[in-house]
């Protein structure tokens, strides 16, 4: 599963929302003062939420009301997705989304739907995917991108956007070209912050919604993403897109009128993408609309990060917005976890070309590594594989590809030429465990552990 990482620029952190509030003071009618106190508190609150949420939409747009569209929990499923498809080499572009920003969290460590739909191909082939998602992207920005990747071209990111944050970065147009050309799958998030730019002060915001004239930056996010999805299916015409409406976050306790309200002009933002989309599908081109905003409705508190005051997904928001990636891409039931069996255990699991691995000698850890069985994985893959007792040592032969492994000894034999690795294989219940390294660097296996699920997942 090889993987570019996404363009962070620096570890400040985009769309984070400080708003100062002023409280009313004038209490309410035959209040003692303890109880004058906790009405102003709850006041404070109310309104502090009722102007994060005003934000929060404009900056993330969303679908909560659909204005008819028919979806499930996580969106609509694809028509005619095969579960089993692979997309081995996939691309997302887009903004913070597609990053997996959160904050508190290095840039290292983000986990947002991107690698989790990574691991979903695991089930179905190889994986290689390069992530070209950049902090604080608007539409007019990738549309930007878009066009130097188009010209196969470098470009600064400050010349695509002067807004974004952090230094400024030159971004390899021909290297991305040549990954949208060879891509299977291509990914989109993109206009939350398109909104954010309509705003102006976030700290002198109208509390009636009718003051902000949003219908030009409609207007703008329409055109960018026609030209987008233009240059997109010219460089790959054969790629499936996948684009995703854009979540909701406002919680019903912000006001039952504002949030009606609010998810109503959140629609309009959502219909553009699915009148864009559909005029393209009339065309033959396979892009598809990821529907993640139904999965927040309703549960806006706990899937994103606004109680700290970040407009961004948490690990549930993430993940859910993962699944609503894969119903879009591989069908109703094609996000996958390994079986209830094993699910959710501390036992180390095996996948063998997407199947798991039914053996009675598990994985098992020394000193930080994993060995797995060397017979049952080879044999699995399709390999022959010979024991010497007097040598000690086994020998695994795939067409014409010949690797002796000898028990306690860091020297392999691979194709009669002498190879080092960095630990040996022992014997355990019968049975030679050897690091999972030593497939992939002397097998040429592809192989790949996913911590969520403690899986290794072995590929031919």
């Amino acid at each position: 599963m090889r993987h570019k990482n996404p363009v962070t620029l620096d570890n400040k952190q985009p769309n984070q929302i400080k708003v100062t509030n002023q409280a009313s003071t004038i209490p309410t009618p035959h209040s003692r003062p303890a109880k004058r106190k906790i009405h102003q508190v709850r006041q404070e609150t109310t309104r502090m939420i009722a102007q994060y949420m005003m934000i929060l939409t404009l900056l993330l747009g969303g679908s909560g009301i659909t204005g008819g569209m028919t979806t499930t929990a996580y969106g609509a499923a694809a028509t005619g997705a095969s579960k089993t498809q692979a997309y081995e080499h996939m691309v997302f572009l887009g903004d913070s989304l597609t990053v997996g920003y959160e904050p508190g969290i290095a840039a290292t460590d983000y986990d947002g739907f991107a690698p989790r739909l990574e691991e979903q191909e695991l089930f179905r082939g190889h994986a290689q995917a390069d992530n070209a998602g950049i902090l604080g992207l608007t539409s007019t920005g990738l549309k930007h991108y878009m066009d130097a990747i188009t010209a196969g071209r470098s470009v600064s990111t400050a010349d695509i956007q002067s807004t974004l944050p952090g230094a400024t970065r030159t971004l390899d147009g021909a290297a991305t070209r040549k990954e949208i050309q060879a891509a299977d799958l291509i990914t989109i998030t993109i206009g939350g912050n398109d909104f954010l730019n309509a705003l102006g002060s976030l700290t002198a915001l109208p509390q009636d919604l009718s003051q902000i004239n949003l219908q030009p930056v409609l207007n703008t996010y329409r055109t960018n993403l026609g030209s987008i999805l233009d240059q997109l299916t010219t460089l790959n015409p054969n790629a499936v897109i996948v684009i995703a409406d854009q979540y909701q976050p406002v919680p019903l306790l912000a006001g039952a009128t504002l949030y009606h309200d609010l998810n109503e002009t959140a629609a309009e933002f959502s219909s553009i993408i699915d009148d864009t989309v559909s005029t393209y599908t009339a065309k033959g081109n396979d892009i598809r609309v990821a529907h993640v905003s139904p999965s927040f409705q309703g549960k806006e508190l706990a899937m994103t990060h606004i109680a700290a005051g970040d407009i961004h997904p948490n690990a549930t928001g993430y993940q859910a917005m993962a699944v609503a990636f894969s119903m879009a891409i591989w069908g109703e039931t094609g996000y996958m976890t390994p079986s209830s069996a094993v699910n959710g255990t501390d036992q180390t699991i095996l996948y063998t070309n997407g199947k798991l691995l039914q053996s009675q000698s598990k994985p098992i850890i020394r000193s930080g590594r994993t060995y797995v069985a060397l017979r049952d994985v080879t044999t699995a893959l399709g390999a022959k594989v010979s024991w010497s007792s007097t040598t000690k040592q086994a020998t695994v032969t795939n067409g014409s590809s010949k690797v002796t492994v000898p028990l306690n000894s860091k020297i392999l034999k691979v194709n009669n030429q002498s190879v080092t690795t960095d630990a040996a294989a022992f014997m355990q219940q019968n049975k030679v465990y050897v690091p999972i390294a030593v497939l992939a660097d002397q097998f040429a296996y592809d192989v790949h552990y996913v911590n969520r699920w403690k899986a290794v997942f072995i590929r031919q």
